[in-house]
C-alpha cells in the first residue's frame, strides 16, 4: 500500500511539474510587470538556480561548501573579461567560463577534499575571502583590467546577439531556462547510478568506499558539475546588470544565503532549493523594502533565526514536513470516506 501511494504522490508530482513551468512562462505577459519587478522576478529564479546548483554537491555528496561565491565571481569576471576584451559573445563566453571554473574547483579538490566536515567548510570560505582580497587588490589579473575594488563594468548596449537587451523579459526567460537544464541535470544524476553513490558518500564515506566506490572520485565529479552551472549563473549575472565588484560576488554573504535557501528548502531533494530559495529570498526582499535604514542588516539577522528553527525543528527541510503533511491530510481523507466495513 505504501509503495503505491509512493508512486500516485511521484505522478501527482510530475503532473504538477509542467504547470508551474507553463505557469512561471505565462506570468510576466500576462501581468503588467514593470522593469522593477521583472529585475525582483529573474533574481529569484537566479537564485533557484544557485540553489540547485549547490544542492548538486551540498545536498548529494554531504560537502556542505560555504565558498560557492568563488564560482560565482569567476564565472563572472571571466565571462566579462572574454567579452570586454576578446570580443566573444556570451552564449559562447559563459560555457567557457563555466569550464575553467570547473577546473579550478578540480584544482582546489586536491587540498580541500582531505578536510572532513566542518574544516572543508571552513577551507572553502577562506578561499573565498582570498579570492575577494585579490580582486579587490589587484587592478589587473593575469593580463586583463578587473577594476580592483571599483568593480568591473560592461559597455551597455542593445544587442541581442551579445545578450544585450533592452526589456528585462528576455533576460527572465533566459535564467528560466537556465533553471529547468540543473533541474533536469540533478533529476538524471539522482536516478543514475552516480546519484546513488553520492548519497552512499553523504551518508558514511568510509562504508561507500569499503563498498568499491571511489570516494575522492565522485567528490571531484559532484563539485565540478556543480561548479560549471554555478559559474553559468555567474556569468549570466553580470551580463545582466552589467556590472560586478568582488565586494559583492566573493563575500560570504551570498554564499552563504545560497547554502541556507537549499537547506530551509530541502538539501538532497529536486525541488526543495526551488522553494527554499523562493521563500528565503521573498523574505529577505520584503525586510530590505520595507524596514527602516536604522535597522540595517536586520535581514541577515532573522535568515539566521529562520537557518535555526529550521535545524532544530525541521532538519530536512520545509519540502519533507509538505510532504508529510500532504501524506497525512490524504490518509486522513480516505479514512473519513472509507466504509465502516473498511474502518474496522
Amino acid at each position: 500500500m505504501k509503495n503505491i501511494m509512493n508512486k500516485f504522490m511521484e505522478k501527482k508530482v510530475l503532473f504538477l511539474i509542467p504547470i508551474a513551468l507553463i505557469l512561471m512562462v505565462v506570468l510576466p505577459n500576462t501581468m503588467n510587470l514593470g522593469i522593477s519587478t521583472m529585475s525582483i522576478l529573474i533574481t529569484v529564479v537566479l537564485y533557484m538556480y544557485w540553489a540547485s546548483a549547490w544542492n548538486i554537491m551540498g545536498g548529494y555528496t554531504g560537502l556542505f561548501s560555504l565558498g560557492n561565491g568563488i564560482y560565482i565571481g569567476l564565472g563572472a569576471y571571466i565571462t566579462a573579461c572574454l567579452f570586454t576584451y576578446g570580443g566573444i559573445t556570451p552564449y559562447i563566453g559563459i560555457p567557457i567560463a563555466g569550464l575553467i571554473t570547473g577546473l579550478f574547483s578540480v584544482a582546489i579538490a586536491f587540498p580541500t577534499f582531505r578536510l572532513q566536515s566542518v574544516f572543508y567548510s571552513l577551507a572553502t570560505s577562506a578561499i573565498l575571502k582570498a579570492m575577494q582580497i585579490a580582486f579587490m587588490n589587484f587592478k589587473t589579473i593575469f593580463g586583463f583590467q578587473t577594476g580592483g575594488s571599483d568593480g568591473f563594468k560592461i559597455r551597455p548596449g542593445n544587442d541581442p546577439a551579445n545578450m544585450q537587451f533592452v526589456s528585462k523579459f528576455p533576460y527572465y526567460y533566459i535564467v528560466l531556462g537556465m533553471l529547468v537544464i540543473v533541474l533536469l541535470v540533478s533529476y538524471y544524476l539522482s536516478v543514475t547510478k552516480s546519484g546513488y553513490y553520492f548519497r552512499a558518500i553523504s551518508a558514511n564515506a568510509g562504508a561507500a568506499s569499503s563498498l568499491g566506490v571511489n570516494v575522492f572520485s565522485m567528490k571531484v565529479k559532484a563539485q565540478f558539475i556543480s561548479a560549471f552551472f554555478t559559474a553559468v549563473g555567474g556569468g549570466f549575472y553580470c551580463m545582466f546588470i552589467n556590472y560586478i565588484s568582488p565586494a559583492s560576488l566573493f563575500g560570504t554573504s551570498m554564499s552563504i544565503n545560497i547554502m541556507m535557501m537549499a537547506v530551509v528548502g530541502g538539501a538532497n531533494t529536486l525541488w526543495g532549493p526551488v522553494l527554499g530559495a523562493g521563500i528565503m529570498y521573498t523574505i529577505n526582499r520584503m525586510i530590505t523594502m520595507n524596514a527602516p535604514s536604522s535597522l540595517n542588516g536586520i535581514a541577515d539577522l532573522i535568515f539566521g533565526i529562520i537557518l535555526m528553527a529550521c535545524v532544530f525543528f525541521m532538519p530536512n527541510g520545509i519540502l519533507h514536513y509538505l510532504k508529510i503533511g500532504q501524506s497525512k491530510l490524504q490518509a486522513m481523507r480516505a479514512k473519513s470516506q472509507a466504509t465502516p466495513a473498511e474502518k474496522n
